[in-house]
């Protein structure tokens, strides 16, 4: 095997083009640094490169579409490529089919350190040291028209003992993994890191250098590899992504007081800050410029489900864990916390003889019946559902204006509204028929709707009647308010306060349900 040892910077998904998708909104202080996150992961993949001293680096594709990003993207490139020419450190670049040889335009010059793979077949490069060569790299790109790499395998067949390289953006077939004429496999195409190979040869999917979004979660960046002068390789992971994901889960039981909740979520967060903190210490990484942005799920007994959902506890909760880790490195941004809606109440709540019970009881039927058509409006006095009415038609007519750029002309619709809601409904009233109102043809296959199509309208139903299950316990139950539960104190047996700011999981359930634009 190879007589001197080695080590490269194996990455490739730069995908440059992409932006951060995993954030529906974000406090102003934090675009730049979002907007900036995948410049700044391909940055530190060329500064991790000049601090280890790497012999030469690996892509294995799809860095960028050149037609998506314009000229910066290529420019950027170009000015990175650079810093390792000018510190002699070879660049191996095996296209995919976003970054192809045939879709950079000409008047785009790498610098001569850049090796780019030809299509369509395998070509070899040789890294020397001193006049000696040390390792082989092979290499091949995708074509423009999805032309699709070939042979070249059997360049190294029966070769001398040369440490070989192979760089691929792709899937290989499983029978290239059965030898080691290949030692290590430099692989891309995809966005998350996987070792799919230890023995014979090793091959690794580098991954994104940038993590975007709640789906990928763990360390995202490059494979520092160094192969030893007996051909002993280990592999490193070098972390570039100055974004962190990750979705946690707290289990809020009824005795639990909004305090003892917020306390629970300053220790986990803490505790993911500290870890950080030990991590990028051990490996010299600063944390200065990343953010950790998490998202909590909460599973909470029934009796105080309501007013996490619906209520002011959520919101106090997330304003303080956001105010609290806004300041030492790395920042964790808490997304949103999302209380989870159960499978099904309590089953002694079906039973009892109260209003709550006959309405949980009209809920479990048309759970248990998909094809009968929804009809709550009929249980509830004529003056609400007048209200509700004008409340939907406010918002559709606000909607319709909205987007065709008109000021909305309401009419007396805002004057009727106000009428009615001094009469003392609350708000979630509305939306709540709003969710429960389905048209049975939607469920029917005679109308144009395939199998899935009929599949996705009754897990939306099947969501809507476990919406409107929490919201009667919230409006109708008879035992202790939910927020003086969370505050502690079960002695007051007053309601919530009106909340005139619906929960943006109602919204969006209601746009899924009737396919219109609302006002959220």
């Amino acid at each position: 095997m190879t007589s001197q040892g080695f080590r490269f910077l194996h990455a490739s998904d730069f995908r440059l083009e992409l932006p951060v998708d995993g954030l529906l909104e974000l406090p102003d202080r934090f675009g730049s640094a979002v907007l900036d996150a995948p410049r700044l992961a391909v940055q530190r993949l060329f500064d991790a490169a000049l601090k280890e001293k790497v012999d030469f680096v690996v892509l294995s594709g799809d860095l960028l579409s050149p037609r998506d990003t314009g000229p910066w993207g290529l420019l950027f490139l170009i000015e990175q490529f650079k810093r390792l020419q000018t510190e002699r450190i070879p660049i191996y670049w095996a296209a995919g089919k976003s970054d192809s040889p045939d879709v950079i335009p000409a008047a785009f010059r790498f610098p001569d350190n850049v090796h780019v793979f030809p299509v369509g077949q395998f070509e070899e490069r040789l890294f020397s040291r001193e006049g000696t060569a040390v390792a082989r790299i092979l290499g091949t790109s995708w074509g423009k028209a999805g032309v699709k790499p070939r042979g070249g395998i059997d360049l190294v067949e029966g070769a001398d003992d040369l440490y070989t390289i192979g760089v691929f953006n792709g899937r290989l077939p499983s029978e290239t993994l059965k030898t080691d004429a290949v030692r290590y496999w430099a692989l891309g195409g995809s966005r998350v890191r996987e070792t799919v190979s230890r023995n014979p040869c090793m091959a690794i999917y580098a991954g994104s250098t940038l993590a975007r979004n709640f789906t990928e979660t763990g360390d995202f960046g490059a494979t520092l590899v160094e192969v030893g002068e007996s051909a002993r390789t280990t592999t490193t992971t070098v972390r570039t992504s100055p974004l962190r994901w990750s979705v946690e889960t707290l289990v809020v039981r009824e005795d639990e007081t909004e305090e003892k909740i917020l306390n629970e979520a300053r220790s986990r967060l803490k505790a993911i800050q500290e870890r950080a903190a030990e991590a990028a210490a051990f490996s010299g990484q600063s944390l200065d410029d990343d953010i950790w942005f998490v998202s909590w799920r909460v599973e909470a007994d029934t009796a105080v489900l309501p007013v996490l959902r619906y209520g002011a506890a959520t919101p106090t909760i997330l304003r303080d864990l956001r105010t609290d880790f806004a300041k030492a490195a790395p920042i964790i941004y808490t997304v949103d916390l999302e209380p989870i809606l159960p499978e099904r109440m309590p089953e002694e709540m079906y039973e009892r003889q109260t209003i709550l019970g006959d309405y949980l009881r009209m809920i479990r039927y048309y759970w248990e019946n998909p094809s009968e058509e929804i009809d709550i409006e009929s249980a509830v006095p004529a003056e609400l559902r007048e209200w509700a009415a004008l409340v939907r038609a406010k918002r559709e007519i606000e909607a319709r204006r909205r987007a065709d750029g008109e000021k909305a002309d309401l009419g007396d619709l805002p004057a009727r509204v106000a009428a009615l809601e001094a009469k003392g409904f609350r708000s979630e009233l509305a939306c709540l028929l709003d969710i429960t109102t389905f048209d049975p043809k939607l469920m029917s296959s005679e109308h144009g709707e395939d199998e899935a199509r009929a599949a996705e309208l009754e897990l939306r139903r099947r969501e809507a009647l476990l919406e409107a299950a929490v919201l009667g316990v919230d409006l109708l139950s008879e035992t202790d308010s939910p927020v003086a539960l969370l505050k502690g104190n079960t002695t007051t047996k007053t309601l919530p306060k009106k909340n005139r700011t619906i929960a943006k999981e109602l919204r969006s359930l209601q746009r899924n349900l009737d396919g219109k634009e609302i006002d959220s």
